[in-house]
């Protein structure tokens, strides 16, 4: 009674906490679409990669793939929350002088917090909230071209620039997955989406001689009330007598209207020594958005209750949806990730023969685009479990180093490492103890 009473009073406590946390990152991509988008995944499936639409677990929620829900044990509740910090280096090369500039960040957050319990032994629930996308950043640039004059050879235009953005875009679910045919599994999440992201940008042009001058203000704010719909299933096959266990999932989300509001309002000055200052305001508002066709598929292969080894593929059409009334804007998004686990003895004496150990990476074709290229994206992964010594609980040590984009074609390169807290808590619930 103690531990359910504390999992109450965790799940109070953090609910609002959840609701206004918005952001994870300081990266200047996140400037581009919805900001740096978030698969779900919690602490043990992160580890490895992120990889999670084959996998299935009694012991770990998993709302990437809702026909998950159905394997929980009859009589448990599942909570699960995670925290993480992250520190990130950007490395930018000057195009004119060849310079390469740096600068580091720290942040952290809340990342996402669930639960999972039992309808009925072939029925499971799952509710939580985790995140969809996260924005963050506040970068300059300068840069000066030197001008061709009839009478001035030194005349040089200075262009600087300055972006900021802030917000994110959270999710609050609620899914069931219920077994057919013992073997095969259905699941559906139903998504309330809610956030805004903000983005600012300043432009400030002038030249030497004090003829020219430009300034321009920009601000767009995006603000989600939509609602959306996974659906997912999962066909599991023991094999060797028992002893492995074979998974094989998939999960879809069709293309639907982004319900949001929007805004975007300029306004430019314009003077110098020969004309009086002149200003304009333009204003648009009530873009149209859309979320894009998702088609995903995952294996997982569990050895003797030892190894796991766990492979996906995902894929969004990011491109045929509308951006701010725009089919051109983004561009089609795929992931693979891969990760394995590994376990000495689950059931043995010692402390280090129960606790796991994992690896895995993912490579991602970034959706963003940056004066018409995109970033490929990769990830390496690693964590440690260490379970309670007296209950079905654990906890999980994440370990993530990432780097996004590159020099190239004047892009921006991004590397982070990501430290994460992720604590499972598995109790039985649902059964009268028998008093002797």
């Amino acid at each position: 009674m103690r531990n359910k009473l504390i999992i109450i009073l965790l799940i109070i406590s953090i609910l609002p906490i959840g609701i206004v946390a918005q952001n994870n990152t300081n990266s200047p991509y996140t400037r581009f679409g919805y900001g740096k988008l978030v698969d779900a995944s919690f602490g043990r499936t992160s580890a490895m990669g992120g990889a999670t639409l084959g996998f299935r677990s009694k012991s770990t929620i998993n709302p990437a793939n809702p026909a998950s829900y159905s394997c929980i044990d009859s009589t448990s509740f599942l909570f699960e929350m995670g925290v993480s910090g992250l520190f990130s280096n950007y490395s930018l090369k000057d195009s004119l002088s060849g310079k390469i500039s740096s600068t580091s960040k720290v942040t952290g957050n809340l990342d996402s917090f669930a639960m999972q319990f039992p309808v009925t032994k072939w029925l499971g629930m799952s509710a939580g909230i985790i995140p969809y996308s996260f924005a963050g950043y506040n970068f300059a640039t300068k840069d000066s071209t030197k001008m061709p004059h009839p009478t001035n050879d030194s005349l040089i235009v200075r262009n600087n620039q300055t972006f900021s953005g802030s917000g994110g875009i959270s999710q609050v679910y609620l899914g069931l997955s219920v077994d057919l045919f013992k073997r095969l599994s259905l699941g559906v999440n139903g998504y309330y989406m809610f956030g805004s992201v903000v983005n600012k940008r300043s432009v400030a042009i002038s030249s030497t001689d004090g003829n020219i001058t430009y300034d321009s203000f920009q601000d767009m704010e995006f603000r989600v009330n939509s609602f959306n719909m996974r659906f997912g299933l999962q066909y599991h096959q023991p094999l060797r007598q028992g002893k492995d266990m074979l998974v094989v999932g998939a999960i879809y989300e069709f293309q639907s209207p982004f319900h949001s509001t929007s805004s975007a309002t300029t306004v430019s000055l314009v003077s110098g020594s020969t004309a009086d200052t002149v200003a304009s305001v333009a204003r648009a508002s009530d873009f149209k958005f859309e979320l894009p066709n998702v088609y995903g598929g995952g294996i997982s292969y569990l050895v003797d209750n030892k190894l796991l080894i766990n492979a996906d593929f995902q894929y969004q059409q990011f491109a045929s949806a509308q951006f701010m009334s725009r089919k051109d804007t983004l561009n089609n998004r795929m992931k693979i990730s891969g990760g394995v686990e590994y376990i000495h003895k689950p059931n043995g004496n010692r402390y280090i023969d129960r606790m796991s150990w994992r690896i895995g990476g993912n490579y991602t074709n970034s959706y963003i685009n940056v004066n018409g290229f995109g970033t490929k994206d990769f990830a390496l992964t690693a964590g440690v479990g260490f379970p309670f010594l007296h209950s079905k609980s654990v906890l999980n040590l994440n370990f993530e180093y990432g780097k996004i984009g590159s020099m190239a074609n004047s892009l921006l390169n991004e590397q982070y490492f990501r430290l994460g807290v992720n604590l499972t808590l598995n109790e039985n619930w649902f059964f009268k103890p028998v008093i002797h």
